[in-house]
């Protein structure tokens, strides 16, 4: 019995020396003995009794050592070992992220090793792991995901989920929809190729950012299709189709073609009360009115 006893605790020896290896710092929990054994950076051990009227005091202190300022508050609540016993029921692992000032994104981490009759946790592990480098690859991959791999504006996948964000809600007094279509681009890929044609949608990408990134997100939803979400008063957003039609006015392609956006606009502050869908709706239809104007005045064939 003797030798098992000794073979078992050799085992948990040997893997509590290895997880050490992998994480920035681990703590063996002892909450009915109200101890704590800390295995550092460098593996090294200490042994600290926890005082009973604080049991989350030394924990707090970790965090307080590597958690910036505007997560400490979520980090505190996490690493608070009053409530843990309930946050574990029925858990082997609890886990939460944060970003630290030295390291970039950690990971805390609770996991259970022993636990009473009551099946609440007695004595846990309490790691953490630096996740920089993997939170890093998982916003690079959700940025590529969400964005227009020609134009780099945001892609119709972030378009659905932008518009997702506002249903069933109040729209903001100074939202305003805007939809963008250019004009012409058939005839361009027709007659002068799709290179032309891909020039001409990354330059009115261009010019669509110029005018209305800084005051919104803008997204490219179809091949000559464009759609903005932006916050602007009337004065704003006029200054916006201003600079854009200036940057129109004085554009020169590699190729011979006209430039031309129609867009059309629809705010909360005109439609009170309307949903996104509402606004969309309205701004498509003053789009294709301003394309039929812009057909019309020009001469030029809308198929062409």
């Amino acid at each position: 019995m003797a030798d098992a006893k000794i073979d078992r605790a050799m085992s948990q020896f040997m893997l509590i020396d290895a997880l050490s290896s992998i994480y920035h710092s681990l703590h063996i929990i002892d909450l009915k003995k109200n101890t704590i054994v800390e295995y550092n950076a460098e593996g090294a051990i200490s042994y600290i009794e926890i005082d009973n009227r604080d049991a989350s005091g030394f924990l707090d202190k970790v965090v307080d050592s590597l958690i910036i300022s505007e997560y400490k508050n979520a980090a505190t609540n996490f690493v608070d070992l009053s409530t843990l016993s309930e946050r574990m029921l029925d858990k082997k692992t609890i886990s939460a992220e944060f970003i630290s000032a030295h390291a970039g994104w950690l990971r805390a981490r609770f996991i259970s090793v022993d636990k009473d009759e009551n099946g609440l946790v007695i004595r846990v592990i309490f790691a953490i792991e630096i996740i920089d480098e993997e939170r890093r690859r998982e916003e690079k991959l959700i940025k590529i995901s969400l964005t227009d791999e020609l134009t780099t504006l945001l892609n119709r996948r972030a378009y659905e989920e932008e518009t997702a964000e506002y249903e069933g809600k109040n729209l903001p007094d100074d939202l305003v929809y805007i939809s963008l279509d250019i004009n012409g681009l058939k005839g361009v890929n027709d007659n002068l190729g799709h290179a032309a044609g891909d020039e001409l949608i990354i330059n009115s990408a261009k010019i669509i950012r110029a005018g209305l990134g800084t005051i919104g997100k803008v997204f490219r939803t179809g091949g000559d299709e464009f759609m903005a979400i932006v916050r602007a008063d009337a004065k704003t957003l006029e200054g916006a189709f201003a600079a854009m039609d200036e940057l129109i006015k004085n554009y020169k392609g590699s190729y011979d073609y006209e430039l031309a956006i129609s867009k059309g606009a629809a705010s909360v502050s005109e439609f009170n009360g309307a949903t996104l869908k509402e606004l969309a709706h309205e701004a498509d239809v003053r789009m294709y009115a301003d394309k039929e104007r812009y057909y019309r005045e020009t001469g030029k064939d809308r198929r062409r």
